[in-house]
């Protein structure tokens, strides 16, 4: 978990990272204590806070709506969604079970500094959360989380320090850390909570199932503060997607929205992801510090996960690093494990 005493420490103290580094790193501390999706930080996805990381907390604001379709959306992209979108109409409702287990597989870039001043060095280490959901989205969750040894470093001796030291705190698999929560409301009272009007889990059976509706209730949903309503509509579809209990016709639904956003590309035709292998679609901005993408699997029409590159060299960490990656698998089961 992050240190929040760290968390609440102001933005000029790090002022070497990109901005975009700093946002994402509280976003990650908000979605590690909240399976429910929150207002997300510019369209950014978490990075992990070293212990000597700080950042300030984003305000969060409404939201307007209109989605301004300045430019058209790359062809090639719309075409693999509209086909995963059909591939995922096509597969059906799945029988209902208990719960559906849903284990999420990160791997994540800590930051840390060699000089006290600057943060220029970073390692990537493995995290694994797996959640229980019950078939009643508002009843009580369950889950479980734990890290494993950084398995790649930049820099030297910094990064190995931090990457120790972070994972001396952490929980591991023979002792991972455990929480239970109604509709999954995990824990996240020292970041401010979520905002009201918030789209969350129990929201999911609800939301329509015709494109253009969709777009509407998200943009009525609040936003991050300076997030445009692209980005707005891309990362909110992207936490629901993460979250891996959006049934098929959902599915296709925000398939079909992301299809239409303005600056929506292919980035990489064929990625693997955790041993599976999909199409990575992501915004195509100028100036971003971050690019964030969703994998999916266009003939099978199924979300893989999420990936977010860092655009730029910081430090010893080069652009086209991969700042975070998480891969979703969902099961569905018929009870939760009683330790």
């Amino acid at each position: 978990m992050p240190d929040f005493t760290t968390l609440r420490a102001v933005r000029s103290e790090v002022d070497d990272l990109p901005p975009a580094v700093v946002d994402a790193a509280l976003h990650r501390a908000r979605a590690r204590m909240s399976a429910a999706p929150v207002a997300p930080v510019r369209r950014r996805r978490p990075v992990l806070l070293t212990a000597a990381a700080v950042v300030a907390v984003g305000a969060l604001t409404g939201a307007v709506v209109g989605v301004a379709h300045l430019t058209a959306p790359d062809s090639a992209a719309a075409a693999t969604l509209h086909d995963a979108a059909r591939a995922a109409a096509a597969s059906g409702s799945a029988s209902p079970a208990a719960y559906t287990r849903v284990t999420v597989t990160e791997l994540a870039l800590g930051y840390a500094t060699s000089d006290g001043e600057h943060y220029d060095e970073g390692y990537l280490a493995p995290t694994t959360t797996v959640t229980w959901v019950p078939r009643s989205v508002a009843g009580q969750w369950v889950r479980q989380s734990w890290s494993e040894p950084a398995t790649v470093f930049y820099g030297g001796t910094a990064a190995r320090e931090a990457a120790r030291s972070d994972f001396a705190t952490s929980a591991h698999r023979d002792d991972p850390a455990r929480q239970r929560a109604l509709a999954g409301a995990f824990t996240n009272g020292e970041l401010g909570g979520t905002a009201p009007g918030t789209l969350t889990a129990v929201d999911v059976a609800g939301l329509p199932r015709d494109p253009a509706a969709l777009v509407r209730r998200i943009e009525d949903a609040p936003r991050a503060k300076g997030a445009s309503d692209t980005e707005h509509v891309f990362d909110t579809v992207a936490s629901f997607l993460r979250l891996g209990i959006v049934p098929e016709d959902l599915r296709a639904t925000m398939f079909e929205v992301l299809a239409d956003l303005p600056g929506i590309v292919v980035t990489e035709e064929q990625t693997s992801l955790d041993g599976r292998r999909g199409t990575a679609i992501g915004l195509s901005e100028e100036g971003d510090d971050l690019r964030q993408e969703v994998i999916i699997d266009r003939s099978g029409g199924e979300y893989l996960g999420e990936r977010t590159l860092q655009t730029r060299r910081t430090g010893s960490i080069p652009a086209g690093t991969v700042v975070d990656s998480a891969s979703v698998v969902t099961t569905p089961v018929g009870s939760v494990p009683e330790n």
